[in-house]
């Protein structure tokens, strides 16, 4: 058979391109066995790395039990507090709210109380909060002495401590002094006389205190003045400028809560 020129041309290009090709392909292969080797080992790099930079991930904790706690009154009544215990050995101190109010409102000391290894009850008082019941000033005076005793025979407790405000303060005066074992009790904005619950007998009982108010306070203004002069008082003040009454100091005063729990921690 005779070829044309063109076709002998072509024929050379095919069999001349063909090794070219080839090489070409083996090239190409090559690379790319290369380029997928590297990302591997890139890829095992990291996942080394990742897993020796990230920490074990830590066991599911166990449940923490309800700081919420109940005791029952001497007429029966259950009453309703929160207890919050650090563990270990350390004081602890009973809080007492205010009228209107309830064990919430300590929010602003019972943190910092905590922080420095205070263990720590806040309660309703009757009336109030999950306590409930008419309100009866009388029986909340034993009522503050079995909360100090629940609190007392609570493991590692080898301090008991009082604090009220208001008509909690006076509360915390009278239950500390008639509480043996009580160390000392911290009032915020007390009276002479509260609803009944009457403070002279406890102050001349010599339980420290320490008593703080505002000088423009309509009661204890002229209240805690008096406190200060009756035979065997062991009371120091601290009076800020103003009108502000009970836990409303704490807003008005922000180092408030640190001097009341270096206070305590000194006693």
């Amino acid at each position: 058979m005779v070829y044309s020129r063109k076709q002998r041309y072509r024929y050379c290009v095919v069999q001349l391109s063909a090794p070219i090709k080839t090489r070409l392909m083996r090239g190409v292969i090559i690379r790319l066995k290369i380029l997928l080797a590297v990302t591997l080992l890139l890829c095992i790099s990291v996942s080394l790395a990742f897993a020796q930079d990230t920490a074990p991930e830590a066991p599911t904790p166990a449940p923490t039990p309800s700081p919420d706690v109940q005791i029952e009154a001497s007429d029966g009544r259950k009453l309703y507090g929160t207890y919050y215990d650090n563990g270990g050995d350390g004081p602890a101190v009973l809080l007492l709210h205010q009228l209107y109010t309830n064990r919430s409102s300590w929010t602003p000391l019972v943190g910092p109380l905590r922080e420095n290894g205070f263990k720590v009850l806040v309660i309703d008082l009757r009336g109030y909060g999950q306590t409930r019941g008419s309100i009866n000033w009388t029986q909340a005076q034993d009522d503050t002495l079995r909360w100090a005793e629940w609190l007392r025979g609570q493991p590692g407790v080898n301090k008991l401590l009082m604090g009220g405000s208001s008509m909690g303060a006076n509360l915390a005066l009278v239950g500390c002094a008639a509480m043996d074992g009580c160390a000392a009790s911290v009032a915020l904005s007390p009276g002479l006389n509260y609803f009944g619950v009457t403070t002279e007998s406890a102050i001349a009982s010599g339980r420290p205190a320490l008593i703080v108010y505002a000088d423009r306070d309509r009661y204890p203004k002229d209240d805690v003045p008096a406190m200060q002069q009756i035979p065997g008082a062991a009371i120091e003040t601290l009076v800020y400028e103003g009108r502000d009454h009970g836990v409303d100091l704490f807003r008005a005063h922000e180092e408030l809560a640190g001097a009341i729990v270096g206070w305590l921690a000194g006693r």
